[in-house]
């Protein structure tokens, strides 16, 4: 026995049983829309950029699997859903920026927010609170349309919707690296009067955002996703121009690989057999260091042989094992529940905290995937394992749990906030993976 059999558990459970509760559940938080990102009568119970772009990348991934026309239908149904709300105009109080991805729409009950917030977040003229605070979700938006159109081959839809496309792509190119570094990077502008996110990555609460030096962090902020979202949208869509705009492929080309040349300079440093990979870069060059689960969508964010006739992402490939190891080490990986967003290593390590050592289902769906994207498929069956074990506890397709001391616990805040018991990009990951573990 290796010591990745050693990390399998005992824990039985039927692939069959989660599919289906994860379909069921994904069908409920359908709207006209697209997906709530919760049900409606959670707190996320609302359109959410990044949450539906996940939500339809695991289901596009189901697909691979097997052919359901309904994985399809809900995905093209969200693209368009999120098109209609594609930022037209510059807009600092709500983050709108020309072809940039929406983060929250809220048509109705968003006075929590809007009125009652501190400050109140922006309501746009017509009533509705519209939110832009979200760095990856434009190109998770880009990647979500290059997918939808390899798997359904609807040549007519991403033809009409090639205006948008090629906004979100100018998006990246000439709205997404706020500082100038070359990196895709994030900052609420400094005279936005209302309310809004100061973390703009997936893991968005203020408490995921630290030196562990303590020394403190400088805004604008270069997350490691959105690095690597943005290298895999940016090398798709040069593929696709090539065929008949050259000179729009060469641009985003040559984008992509000065991306990928700085990212593997300031990203991953140490000893070559040990790297250290950094989840951010501040605005003065300093790495945010502490072991996040974030560096393991790198491997997700990933070219296959149809798109490039080679697997590719912006880490080099010397540094992908590597990776792939230091996200199962024991200060972060669970065999029963999964992988932390944080190690137990961390100066701030909190396993009942939001982002600082909680587990997310979706993440670590990502991560499983990236894993078996570079050929990792006992890496991946242990991620897969250890999410299964989970929701066989909790029986449901939660948000977030917390692991501690061999058990599992629901989230919950200090201001008294709750877990989504009904989230969308868990019930898609659940789909997903569970199709994964029967096709084994």
């Amino acid at each position: 026995m290796n010591k990745l059999d050693k990390q399998e558990t005992n824990i039985t459970y039927d692939p069959d049983y989660f599919y289906n509760l994860g379909m069921q559940t994904i069908q409920a938080l359908e709207v006209p829309g697209g997906v709530l990102a919760s049900s409606a009568e959670e707190i996320y119970g609302c359109i959410f950029g990044r949450d539906s772009l996940i939500s339809a990348l695991k289901l596009l991934k189901s697909h691979d699997y097997e052919s359901n026309p309904y994985y399809l239908y809900l995905t093209r149904k969200i693209l368009e859903g999120l098109l209609e709300l594609q930022g037209k105009e510059i807009n600092i109080e709500s983050g709108e920026e020309p072809g940039k991805c929406i983060h929250e729409f809220r048509a109705t009950a968003h006075e929590r927010l809007t009125k009652t917030g501190t400050p109140p977040w922006y309501m746009y003229s017509d009533g509705t609170m519209r939110n832009f605070d979200s760095i990856d979700s434009t190109p998770l938006l880009l990647i979500a349309l290059y997918r939808y159109f390899q798997k359904s081959s609807d040549t007519d839809f991403i033809k009409e919707k090639e205006k948008n496309i090629n906004l979100a792509l100018d998006w990246i190119l000439n709205f997404g690296d706020k500082n100038g570094d070359g990196f895709i990077d994030y900052e609420k502008h400094p005279e936005r009067k209302a309310g809004g996110l100061d973390v703009q990555s997936w893991m968005d609460s203020a408490e995921s955002v630290f030196h562990e030096d303590d020394i403190a962090v400088v805004f604008p902020i270069s997350p490691v996703e959105a690095q690597a979202y943005s290298y895999l949208a940016l090398k798709l869509w040069s593929k696709y121009f090539s065929e008949h705009t050259k000179k729009r492929a060469e641009i985003l080309s040559q984008k992509a690989k000065h991306l990928k040349q700085e990212f593997n300079k300031r990203f991953v440093f140490g000893q070559p057999e040990y790297p250290i990979f950094a989840h951010a870069i501040d605005n003065n060059g300093k790495a945010l260091v502490s072991k996040r689960s974030s560096i393991g969508h790198i491997l997700w964010a990933c070219l296959n042989e149809k798109d490039d006739g080679k697997k590719d992402c912006i880490l080099d490939k010397q540094f992908i094992e590597p990776l792939i190891k230091n996200i199962l080490q024991p200060d972060i990986f669970e065999p029963t529940a999964g992988i932390r967003t944080l190690s137990k290593e961390s100066r701030v390590f909190d396993p009942i905290s939001y982002h600082n050592g909680s587990i997310w289902p979706h993440d670590n769906s990502l991560i499983a995937e990236g894993m078996q994207n570079f050929g990792f498929k006992k890496e991946a069956h242990l991620v897969r394992h250890a999410i299964f074990s989970a929701y066989t506890h909790f029986q449901t397709p939660i948000e977030l749990f917390a692991f501690h001391e061999g058990n599992y616990l629901e989230y919950k805040s200090q201001s008294g906030q709750i877990a989504c018991r009904e989230q969308a990009w868990s019930a898609a990951s659940m789909i997903a993976d569970a199709l994964a573990l029967k096709h084994e």
